[in-house]
């Protein structure tokens, strides 16, 4: 990230954490201090939350390099809330600031990314903060199902080399309305992780992606049969637009981007995890199942296209149709 981008990423940041301090009571947030003076967005612990909310934290994941709205779509008759978001800067937002890191030295179930995914570098490139309002290489989004105590507050502040009182944590439990929709959210990210983890190609080749994906139903007190991640995997959608040498084989990689390319294809992610005994990252292959099931590539240089892909509906239905497991 240059530093003019960076300059506009630290003033956007700022103005979407005021924004959503300031509409937390229409958007279901409760504000709070935590451990350290930590200020502490609670989206969906023991606060309501709201799509919206995590439509917000959505954008606030990528820096504010991301335009995204809410709408409605239908699965077989199905209508559900839909996600569309256009990533701007995709190797700096979705790849830079939105995948998430496991907090492994307290809880590896908690996970964070956004804005302080800068301050994670290396030496010399950790950014400074002399404006006004929340620091926003202190802002971090927070995976988890319970709100941050004394050892994970003080685990991200010594990763971030900011005291507590510099982090603002926006808590978003995957069981949350908030929780769901930025997992939605992601949609991009899981493109974007596939063309570099696991096709190895650069990230500064993707200029650009659009996409959409059905927003799965949460349970507060149990696990739905249909989670987000099956959504994205079974009816995720994405246009995106990449620069390419002549030589390369847009048709390969657009196939090898669709989860229909993988050997889960087929399977709910919740029978996965059950057999990788609940542990994500146990999962076999796990780098190479973040993968849509729809995708166009267009090459900004050559002007071809290429599409792979096709969405499976009825899996989706009739998970949902079961409910939870």
């Amino acid at each position: 990230m240059n530093g003019a981008l960076r300059a506009w990423v630290a003033r956007r940041t700022s103005e979407i954490v005021a924004a959503l301090i300031d509409d937390a009571p229409a958007l279901g947030i409760r504000v709070a201090h935590g451990p350290g003076g930590t200020t502490i967005l609670d989206c969906g612990v023991s606060a309501p939350g709201s799509w919206e909310a995590g439509r917000r934290v959505s954008i606030l994941a990528h820096g504010g390099m991301m335009d995204a709205h809410l709408g409605v779509t239908e699965l077989c008759g199905v209508v559900l809330p839909e996600f569309v978001g256009d990533s701007w800067s995709p190797a700096d937002s979705a790849y830079g600031l939105q995948v998430s890191l496991p907090l492994s030295e307290v809880d590896p179930a908690v996970r964070i990314s956004g804005p302080i995914r800068e301050r994670l570098g290396g030496a010399g490139t950790r950014p400074l903060w002399g404006g006004t309002g929340a620091n926003p290489w202190g802002t971090a989004i927070v995976e988890a199902a319970a709100l941050p105590g004394p050892d994970i507050v003080e685990a991200i502040a010594r990763r971030a080399e900011l005291s507590p009182s510099a982090l603002t944590l926006v808590v978003v439990p995957s069981t949350s309305l908030a929780g769901g929709t930025q997992v939605a959210g992601r949609l991009n990210e899981s493109v974007l992780f596939t063309w570099c983890d696991s096709l190895g190609l650069p990230a500064d080749r993707v200029l650009g992606i659009v996409g959409s994906v059905p927003i799965a139903p949460v349970a507060a007190d149990a696990r739905p049969a249909v989670t987000q991640d099956d959504m994205i995997h079974y009816a995720g959608r994405a246009t995106v637009l990449v620069n390419l040498p002549p030589t390369a084989n847009l048709e390969r990689i657009a196939e090898n981007l669709t989860f229909g390319s993988t050997k889960a294809c087929g399977c709910l992610f919740s029978t996965l995890l059950a057999e990788a005994g609940g542990v994500f990252e146990a999962i076999p292959g796990i780098r190479d199942l973040n993968k849509i099931a729809c995708i166009t590539l267009v090459d900004r240089s050559t002007g071809r296209v290429a599409m792979a892909g096709t969405a499976d509906e009825r899996i989706l239905v009739e998970g949902l149709e079961r409910g939870t497991l």
